[in-house]
């Protein structure tokens, strides 16, 4: 992911930085037929208030059906 810095943003509670995503690519080995393989990414995401980096994997549930169990 190739991203373009906008601005700094800060207030009482920290700092955060503002960017524009330009240009996404994946390799092909990462590649179902035309879909993204999620699980061959080995993603990681941002936790901002432990600092730390975590491991993305595995699906969870499903989108705009687990939801519904909770009416």
């Amino acid at each position: 992911m190739e991203c373009e810095f906008i601005e700094y943003q800060s207030d009482e509670t920290g700092m955060g930085v503002i960017g524009k995503v330009v240009k996404t690519s994946i390799e092909e080995a990462n590649m179902s037929g035309d879909k993204v393989n999620i699980d061959s990414l080995e993603a990681i995401a941002f936790d901002p208030y432990t600092h730390g980096y975590y491991k993305v994997s595995g699906r969870v549930g499903e989108a705009f059906s687990d939801g519904k169990k909770l009416f």
